[in-house]
């Protein structure tokens, strides 16, 4: 988000879309649902390896994107999405929650509004999540992820 005294003139809420950011505000409670299940039906072994109290978290989780994608849709910029998702990463991580498994929160998300809004709005919220997706890829190469590991370059790398 930009500021005032960094020389950057505060984004305008509504310079983009506010009224498909009020329907999704309106919406958010159905739509997080709707992306949660949907992100447990694209990877089944994210119900088990979160639980579900982590599956009552993702869910909260999912309110947050969903405030930030609506701030984004009003001010037609990806900057809060893309801005949150790099501040959530250590509070992923230090919830012991992969970033494939949030970039599943973040598609199932795509495909929930994907059904909600319409229009250019939809699509421009499509491309906002799509780099909020990015920047977790780009934090699931550092050291640290709780990914599955490739067995045979971990036993190269010990050295069996």
């Amino acid at each position: 988000m930009s500021h005032p005294l960094h020389g950057a003139r505060p984004l305008d809420p509504t310079a983009g879309f506010p009224e498909a950011a009020a329907l999704l505000h309106d919406a958010w409670r159905n739509v997080a649902d709707r992306g949660l299940v949907a992100a447990v039906e694209h990877n089944p072994e994210l119900r088990t390896r979160v639980g579900d109290l982590g599956l009552q978290q993702l869910l909260a989780d999912a309110e947050v994107v969903l405030a930030k994608l609506g701030e984004s849709l009003g001010t037609k910029s990806a900057a809060p999405l893309r801005s949150f998702t790099e501040h959530a990463t250590p509070v992923w991580r230090r919830r012991r929650i992969s970033m494939d498994d949030v970039t599943d929160l973040y598609e199932g998300l795509r495909i929930a509004v994907a059904s909600t809004l319409t229009g250019e709005a939809a699509t421009f919220a499509d491309a906002a999540l799509s780099e909020g997706i990015a920047v977790l890829k780009w934090h699931r190469r550092l050291g640290g992820d709780l990914r599955k590991r490739n067995r045979i370059l971990a036993a190269i790398y010990k050295g069996a």
